[in-house]
């Protein structure tokens, strides 16, 4: 018999946000799976749920890039989901970690579709995660959305057209990857009066964690990778 695919967020960082059932089930598995982007650097998942892990349970480490070669990532993809079916063919069930949720933009969803490829019969069961976007707003005690306001989360900015025609539409919107854009950022909601809407915020829930309340510092302060912003233009973050 089969063994299980589980995939389980375990939240943006903080270990108190791994949910109960992704905890039981994390210690109900033979095998984890835990992904990283290179292969010589540590595991973010792993090392937030280390100290939940038994002895004698198995971890397998895979390595999916943050790459935009679609056919490489594809290569990587196909390789972690061989990886993971030598367990479930071997009747183990195998839990695949992911900060934040399973199927928001996450490494999961790609494994998920290359491991069914591979074999129509394998049973998954996906259990949600709490995001760094809701634990950003929890964090600041900020709204994402009230009534019938609309929310636009942008995983990737093309640049600052995209960001006003999106901001003409949404009242409020969320910017992932904040850093790769954020001096732009920060002079485009300087000239639209908006920077008094905006708040960043960099690994939530990690060691590390910072809160940027004034974005206008950001012109000459570098930003973590890990970051991402919130615009609310109904009132000030």
């Amino acid at each position: 018999m089969k063994g299980k695919l589980y995939g389980l967020g375990i939240g943006p960082g903080d270990p108190e946000l791994l949910t109960l059932k992704a905890y039981r089930l994390l210690r109900l598995v033979a095998v984890v799976c835990v992904p990283k982007s290179k292969q010589e650097n540590a595991s973010v998942a792993l090392d937030i749920v280390r100290p939940h892990l038994l002895e004698g349970q198995k971890v397998i480490e895979v390595v999916m890039p943050m790459h935009r070669d679609r056919q490489l990532l594809q290569d990587h993809w196909q390789q972690a989901a061989r990886q993971v079916l030598v367990h479930l063919h071997q009747g183990q069930d195998v839990a695949f970690l992911t900060l934040g949720d399973p199927l928001f933009f996450s490494t999961y969803a790609y494994l998920l579709r290359a491991v069914v490829e591979l074999d129509p019969g394998v049973q998954a069961e996906t259990v949600p995660g709490i995001t760094s976007v809701n634990a950003a707003a929890a964090r600041l005690n900020l709204p994402l959305a009230e009534g019938t306001e609309g929310l636009a989360v942008l995983p990737h900015l093309e640049d600052m057209a995209e960001l006003d025609t999106v901001l003409k539409t949404f009242p409020n919107v969320v910017l992932m990857k904040a850093a790769r854009y954020s001096e732009e950022i920060v002079k485009y909601l300087e000239d639209h009066g908006l920077a008094e809407c905006a708040t960043l915020v960099s690994r939530c829930g990690q060691k590390g964690e910072q809160v940027v309340r004034d974005v206008r510092i950001l012109k000459d302060t570098p930003v973590d990778y890990f970051s991402l912003m919130l615009i609310r233009q109904g009132g000030k973050s």
